[in-house]
């Protein structure tokens, strides 16, 4: 049975939404969907915005290996990385191998840097726009099992606004 406070009336028959109201002139739930703007009224380009969502964890397997991925989301979303810092759990202790890649999703393409210190690094990437569907791709190997490794992707990136 559901409890229903005393302070909470009950709304009239035949209106769709929520069968209570949480104040006595109100009708239905009171909550309604926002307004969606058109995808064409986002036409204005915002360049050099600094990397935002740029971050991409994963955990190392028991063979001691491990991928991340990212990349630009959204559309008209472009990156233009300019550099991968690498970390895991273990830190400075970590003496694993990280091998960051420019790709697509699975496809290792062009190898643009590697560190021998997987644990915490920055590796200065080269790499032009990156559009959806580019990714940056990170391989750990020799790793600890368990650690938790992650890539942050420092740049700057072009969004659309209205």
């Amino acid at each position: 049975m559901i409890f229903v406070p005393a302070w909470i009336h009950r709304q009239a028959a035949g209106r769709g939404g929520s069968t209570y109201s949480w104040h006595p002139g109100l009708r239905g739930s009171g909550m309604t969907r926002p307004r969606r703007p058109p995808v064409t009224v986002f036409s204005r380009v915002i360049s050099g915005v600094p990397l935002s969502g740029g971050q991409a964890p994963t955990t190392i397997a028991a063979d001691g290996t491990g991928t991340a991925s990212i990349g630009p989301q959204g559309l008209g979303t472009s990156w233009y990385p300019a550099a991968a810092v690498i970390s895991t759990t273990s830190g400075a202790a970590d003496n694993s191998t990280a091998q960051v890649f420019l790709g697509s999703a699975g496809v290792l393409n062009l190898l643009q840097g590697q560190s021998y210190a997987g644990g915490g690094d920055t590796i200065g990437l080269s790499v032009p726009q990156m559009r959806q569907g580019d990714l940056i791709i990170v391989k750990w190997s020799g790793g600890k099992p368990g650690d938790q490794a992650v890539v942050n992707i420092v740049g700057t990136m072009d969004a659309l606004s209205w």
